[in-house]
């Protein structure tokens, strides 16, 4: 009877508890490493805060698309997008960069370069950028792009649920004319922080395509994870019967489409910075491509793009479920990889002298993984994992069979 029980309904929420209690040691332990000084744990914990706070703002950019385009792909997981960027993740997150900007105002931080008045006064790229780059600046931003996208985020979940509630269609519409300028403020402020939290570990760096290649991974990631998560649960209401080919097929091209906007973005990126033949820009590449950096740049290259987009191709994998979400799972372990190229190549020339994991990256992801997940899991215990207020979503069902 229980195991029959246990198949009748979703509860994503119980993972919750789980999290939180690997969280809270993993997390305390890596903060408590942090703060005491050890630069190998300071590059892994804004490893795994990275990884995560790009998660989080890809849930929100797929729920701002959804709600700007109304398509009938989005409608049956709109649920597990208000999770994933609801105020406890976002929330979480801003609570969780608090101990490396403690370590940036203490002057104890090597993880930006720009933080050190005798580095920015011996390098003129870097006094050229002290009006943008510096802590006081930087804190503002950081608060401005978390009650930003906090605000939004809440008011597109507060509009939806008030639906589920009285049924106001005019609800709808709000939410429309709201998510399509919010979807430009999203694009622009993730520019901006991604430029803040990643660009600058590399200051005399810069690359105008940078904003968009980052957000093209958070969709990745996000679409992914909700695609696990909807198909390992696809035999349990309220998802049963509604995970068919015709909506698979759908998330599918969802999936190629990024796949090949990531592609296309990454060679772009190469191209412009190789043409430009610069050292300040190619230092970049240059970086990922010595010590064994450059194995892992292959791998990414091979398993981000070709392999998925070559799976992608084809109809028959987007249109069972088991197949596509071990596709999602690919990409997810990908972007992983990719975050971890991204992030620990900036620090390759000092503490860091292998591409190899080190323990402390496991430690802090674990830690920040299991916070999220309770994360994660206190916003989809708010609401129905399906909303009712919506006569689309019969039209999503209508649609998968």
């Amino acid at each position: 009877m229980d195991s029959m029980s246990d198949t009748k309904q979703v509860n994503l929420g119980r993972f919750g508890s789980a999290g939180l209690g690997i969280g809270l040691i993993g997390g305390l332990v890596s903060i408590g490493m942090l703060l005491s000084g050890d630069k190998i744990m300071a590059q892994s914990y804004l490893f795994a805060w990275a990884f995560f706070v790009a998660l989080t703002l890809g849930f929100f950019g797929l729920m701002l698309l959804h709600h700007t385009v109304r398509g009938k792909w989005g409608l049956s997981i709109l649920r597990i997008f208000e999770a994933g960027a609801s105020i406890y993740t976002f929330g979480l997150l801003a609570l969780l960069y608090i101990p490396i900007l403690v370590q940036m105002f203490m002057g104890q931080s090597d993880l930006y370069k720009w933080t050190h008045p005798a580095v920015v006064a011996a390098d003129q790229i870097l006094k050229n950028k002290e009006p943008y780059l510096n802590l006081p600046f930087f804190t503002l931003r950081f608060a401005l792009f978390f009650l930003l996208w906090i605000g939004l985020a809440m008011m597109m979940r507060r509009s939806t649920r008030k639906q589920d509630e009285s049924g106001n269609v005019a609800e709808e519409q709000k939410r429309s004319s709201f998510a399509a300028p919010g979807l430009v403020a999203f694009f622009l402020s993730i520019t901006f922080a991604g430029t803040d939290w990643l660009m600058s570990l590399e200051p005399r760096w810069s690359s105008t395509m940078y904003g968009l290649w980052w957000a093209i991974g958070m969709g990745l990631m996000a679409l992914s994870l909700t695609v696990i998560i909807v198909v390992s649960n696809r035999d349990r209401e309220p998802y049963k019967g509604l995970v068919k080919p015709s909506l698979t097929r759908d998330w599918g091209n969802l999936l190629l489409t990024l796949t090949m906007l990531w592609g296309y973005t990454s060679v772009s990126q190469y191209l412009i910075i190789w043409s430009g033949n610069l050292p300040i820009y190619t230092s970049y590449f240059v970086n990922r491509s010595l010590g064994g950096w450059n194995a892992i740049g292959f791998v990414t290259i091979m398993g981000q793009f070709f392999i998925p987009f070559f799976l992608l191709c084809t109809p028959r994998i987007k249109a069972t479920p088991t197949s596509l979400a071990k596709v999602a799972g690919w990409i997810l372990v990908m972007r992983l990889i990719d975050t971890y190229q991204l992030v620990m190549p900036s620090f390759a020339a000092g503490t860091r002298t292998s591409p190899m994991p080190y323990a402390q990256d496991i430690l802090a992801l674990v830690g920040v993984a299991g916070l999220w997940t309770w994360a994660f899991c206190s916003g989809i215990r708010r609401s129905n994992l399906l909303p009712n207020y919506d006569p689309r979503l019969k039209e999503a069902e209508a649609h998968a069979h």
